[in-house]
């Protein structure tokens, strides 16, 4: 077994499954058919995914194991922030509970990012609390918007800023975006094509513009998809920015690249193209890398066929496997 540790793997639990399957409005789950409704453009029938999605953690441990993955840090996949206040409050919690019973049960497998339910300002700032002091996760996964705003609006600061406090991580993930010119064709604008990279950049391109790093300097961010858009067009942001910045309404102080290399970090997840890792470590650095699958969005033996033809030392590629992580994340 190699030492990989994987920052972006999902999972659902079967007694949220359950519930799912009992909702007539979106997120939703037919048994019958085995397809789960997310929204109007996104529905997923995928056999292997929703297998894996429902795994038990031995199983998952199996797979880890074929696979060289020492960790996986798990993150409930989207839905129960779609949900009610008072649904997600309740599921939310459940969610982190079945994912710390995973890290108790197999030390060392597996660590969380929290789920938590942001239409509950209060609550969630007492789940996340929970969460990095008592369970000991690693941070936050949240995803690109919560059907009406984004993590960049001013009333998700607190909790931002208890994140940071907590020397937690950020990682910004996917969904469907809100914007109406990405609805109504269906998931190859809407998803993971075009859309979902779409809405994760503008989320932490509104970030870095509206000073959020600046205020809150020990932040730490977590992208997946080699960067989204980020390294193939740093160096015109940064070019641009140096023109406009005295005449813009934003108010960063440094210049994109002086936040990547500070506070963002960037994962391979989803993204198994040599160019596109070439380009995120030609422009972020190597030390900006993280290991990420997308499991089970993505099939582990892809994975392993990727990084073996990457034309790179066991040096560089244990750096992304594990190093990093560990200079990072001591407690890893």
């Amino acid at each position: 077994m190699t030492n990989r540790i994987d920052f972006e793997a999902h999972y659902y639990f079967p007694e949220l499954m359950d519930y799912f399957s009992t909702r007539t409005d979106y997120p939703m789950y037919d048994r019958a058919t085995r397809t789960f409704r997310r929204s109007d453009d996104f529905t997923l029938r995928h056999p292997y995914r929703l297998t894996h999605l429902e795994e038990s953690l031995d199983e998952r441990i199996r797979i880890m194991d074929a696979h060289g993955v020492r960790m996986q840090v798990l993150s409930v996949s989207s839905g129960i922030d779609f949900l009610s206040p008072e649904e997600s409050v309740e599921w939310c919690r459940k969610a982190n509970d079945y994912l710390y019973e995973g890290m108790r049960k197999y030390p060392g497998r597996f660590q969380g990012f929290a789920a938590l339910p942001v239409a509950d300002l209060d609550a969630s700032l007492q789940e996340l609390e929970r969460c990095m002091k008592e369970l000991g996760f690693l941070g936050w996964l949240v995803d690109s918007n919560f059907g009406a705003s984004h993590i960049d609006d001013d009333c998700y600061f607190p909790l931002l800023k208890k994140l940071a406090d907590y020397h937690g991580a950020l990682y910004i993930h996917p969904t469907q975006p809100i914007d109406e010119r990405m609805k109504g064709l269906g998931p190859q604008l809407a998803a993971a094509p075009f859309g979902f990279g779409i809405d994760v950049s503008v989320d932490l391109m509104r970030m870095i513009c509206k000073g959020i790093f600046d205020r809150l300097p020990t932040l730490k961010v977590l992208i997946g998809h080699m960067g989204e858009i980020f390294p193939y067009t740093m160096r015109r942001m940064n070019e641009k920015i140096r023109g406009y910045h005295s005449i813009a309404p934003a108010v960063n102080r440094q210049l994109p690249e002086h936040y990547f290399r500070h506070n963002i970090w960037v994962t391979t997840s989803g993204d198994f193209c040599p160019s596109a890792l070439r380009c995120a470590v030609d422009v972020l650095g190597l030390d900006r890398i993280l290991f990420g699958t997308d499991y089970p969005y993505e099939y582990p033996e892809a994975v392993d066929e990727f990084f073996d033809a990457v034309p790179m030392s066991k040096n560089d590629l244990d750096q992304i496997f594990f190093g990093n992580a560990q200079a990072i994340f001591p407690q890893i």
